[in-house]
């Protein structure tokens, strides 16, 4: 049973032709790279939403405002951010600025730091900040599909229960805890960062646990969502399920 669209989707994406799937799980499932490699076999976009949360995080510490002593002016960072997905030699790069007519800069390559996901618990728990950027998200989609994109692919923790809930094609990415904190750990260390797995392994334990519990779109699976876990499948398996569920989903 499909879950009734929050407002302003249907209005908002119905005008718009193209194919939304949602891709939702915990961190460290898997979920970044099936989104990926299912947009680029389906000759979809792929958007990476939980950059714009880090990206919200990031101009806060740059602009000195402490999220959890300030959750309003956190909400006003986002409000005014401006954030751009753009594709650069196949690879998705992140274009942001703190407000509209401020130079945009490539954030790319510090997003997705160890240090910047300890800051981001009062970003993504403040209500505020979760209706901007949920706002910018549907706008992104929308704008990818107008200029001519025939699917999109976003992949976070509520894409499929609050971002679109009528999205066609959902699916929920899990993988076992000790999978995922070794999954992590590689993409650390090839960035070049020192990792303790053991710290590692916590920090994401409580994410989950954060995640789940938040009062504003926890992470859990839609009624709707097929389930894949991946905690023993490589990315080829796990991108021939994504596609065989998508085009039985698509048939006409």
């Amino acid at each position: 049973m499909r879950r009734a669209a929050a407002p302003g989707i249907i209005q908002t994406m119905s005008r718009v032709p193209g194919v939304i799937v949602a891709i939702d799980g915990p961190a460290g499932s898997g979920k970044s790279t099936a989104a990926r490699l299912l947009a680029e076999a389906e000759g979809f976009v792929h958007l990476n939403t939980g950059a714009l949360y880090r990206a919200a995080a990031f101009l806060a510490e740059e602009g000195g405002c402490n999220p959890e002593r300030d959750p309003q002016g956190a909400a006003q960072i986002a409000r005014e951010m401006v954030f751009h997905y753009k594709l650069v030699g196949g690879e998705q790069r992140f274009l942001v600025a703190p407000k509209a007519g401020s130079p945009e800069q490539d954030l790319t390559q510090v997003l997705f730091t160890a240090t910047l996901t300890q800051k981001l618990r009062p970003v993504v728990n403040n209500e505020k900040v979760r209706e901007a950027l949920v706002e910018k998200m549907r706008a992104a989609a929308a704008r990818v599909l107008a200029e001519g994109a025939k699917g999109v692919v976003l992949e976070g923790r509520d894409i499929g229960t609050v971002v679109f809930p009528d999205a066609p094609v959902k699916f929920y990415i899990q993988a076992d805890l000790e999978e995922r904190t070794k999954r992590r750990a590689q993409e650390l260390r090839a960035k070049g960062e020192t990792v303790d797995e053991a710290g590692l392994r916590e920090q994401i334990h409580h994410r989950d646990q954060i995640d789940s519990s938040r009062p504003v779109g926890p992470l859990k699976r839609a009624d709707d969502a097929i389930l894949i876990d991946t905690s023993r499948l490589g990315p080829a398996e796990v991108l021939k399920r994504l596609r065989d569920e998508v085009r039985a989903h698509l048939k006409p």
